[in-house]
């Protein structure tokens, strides 16, 4: 089954299964890791969007969700995206003014539009 994985409370209202981490985008990743060691495997590159995590309040990572063999794929995905944030100093969603925050989230959502309609996750009408 898949799912997102998100810390855009916008983007989770548009979606039919998602998770809400109330934190960090490394908050994110860091949930996302503990999935993928239960088998969970990544289906959205965890660092899209090339854009520097201290200018990513928000992250969303579409999985599939499973249980079993741990994908090494995804767990190397995911590891090395959260050194990257480890090593940055993330600026948090409650830090940042409404008006940028509401173009960081929209920027979130639109980098994970086609994914969330390839994968049959946004709701009728979103």
């Amino acid at each position: 089954m898949f799912k997102l994985i998100t810390n855009n409370m916008n983007l989770y209202n548009t979606v039919r299964n998602g998770e809400f981490i109330d934190g960090s985008s490394l908050d994110v990743l860091i949930h996302v890791r503990s999935l993928v060691h239960f088998g969970s495997k990544i289906l959205t590159h965890p660092l899209c969007g090339n854009l520097r995590p201290n200018h990513q309040p928000f992250r969303s990572v579409i999985i599939d969700e499973r249980s079993g063999l741990v994908d090494l794929d995804s767990l190397s995905l995911i590891e090395d995206a959260v050194r990257v944030y480890q090593s940055c100093k993330l600026i948090m969603p409650e830090e940042i003014d409404e008006a940028t925050l509401k173009d960081y989230a929209y920027i979130d959502a639109e980098l994970m539009k086609e994914s969330l309609l390839q994968f049959s996750l946004l709701t009728p009408n979103p």
